[in-house]
């Protein structure tokens, strides 16, 4: 019986099972046995590829719908609904069908198919399937968790980030540090209701993945004159609030700004383990959090 690994690692264009399971890990996702009393788990991978993560997903969700009968036409149809016999399910959205059509074909015949019920394949552009399913479902979030796959994953973070649940999780894979920066840069700049809980390194000999520290900080020395400028418009002395007696710890990075501060953050960007960097890929962890009227 082949294992996930040794029957799809025969491509370079793929995540390989360390990093899937890695992926899975990070997801924990643990549904269960299928019960009516739960909501339906919804997972999106956008980026199909190979269908090597897709079914390392099928795997970590196929006990919710071990329980009742399934036809062989609700296997990997993309417009069929769970209605009530699927309690989890994975939509895996590629752009090309041929990619689409050749990871359907690897699920159909590992393991005789046994994943397919979990699955839905879909061939689109993934904001404009999440548009659709959006505008079908009362514009309300419909996402467990969500994972992009893609060259440009964070020109799809608004979007997968309205349609993502409170708590839910949302990754993105990409092979160079900059993708990810340009994800963290833009999540911020437009103030999405996400939180950067993780920045992990994976390739060759890295089990479990290197973890990176990637955030916004203002460096001490502006920090200190913005105190000033602030304290100057208060009223106060000057230097007041640049002095240790602020409440302002200028030995810490400052991680997160009010709603209306976002002037002089920069990103950093480095191994936290002080490591040699040396190819292999990226993986940001998100969480969606619940946003207050004030913007906090």
């Amino acid at each position: 019986m082949p294992s996930l690994g040794s029957d799809l690692e025969m491509s370079l264009l793929i995540i390989y099972s360390p990093d899937a399971n890695l992926i899975v890990s990070l997801l924990d996702l643990h549904p269960g046995t299928a019960s009516g009393s739960e909501p339906v788990i919804e997972v999106l991978e956008a980026g199909t590829g190979h269908g090597s993560l897709t079914l390392h997903l099928a795997k970590a969700i196929h006990a919710a719908n071990a329980e009742g009968q399934f036809s062989e036409s609700d296997n990997g149809h993309p417009n069929h609904s769970t209605n009530g016999r699927h309690r989890a399910v994975i939509h895996t959205v590629e752009v090309s069908q041929k990619h689409s059509e050749h990871a359907m074909k690897i699920a159909r015949t590992f393991r005789r198919g046994m994943y397919m019920r979990d699955l839905r394949f879909h061939v689109a552009d993934v904001s404009d399937w999440v548009d659709r399913q959006m505008s079908t479902r009362g514009r309300d979030p419909f996402l467990t968790h969500a994972i992009l796959d893609l060259p440009s994953s964070y020109t799809h973070l608004e979007k997968i980030a309205h349609a993502l649940h409170v708590d839910g999780k949302l990754v993105l894979f990409n092979p160079s540090i900059t993708q990810i920066n340009k994800a963290i840069e833009l999540a911020k700049s437009r103030r999405l209701p996400l939180q950067l809980e993780r920045v992990v390194e994976v390739g060759p000999a890295m089990t479990g993945g290197r973890v990176w520290d990637v955030r916004f900080f203002k460096p001490r020395a502006l920090t200190n004159l913005l105190n000033e400028k602030k304290s100057v418009a208060r009223g106060r002395d000057d230097g007041q609030a640049a002095s240790n007696g602020d409440g302002v710890d200028n030995n810490r990075f400052i991680h997160e700004g009010s709603a209306n501060d976002n002037e002089g953050y920069e990103l950093v960007c480095r191994p936290k383990a002080g490591n040699l960097v040396s190819g292999g890929g990226f993986i940001a962890l998100w969480s969606k959090i619940r946003i207050c009227k004030d913007g906090r």
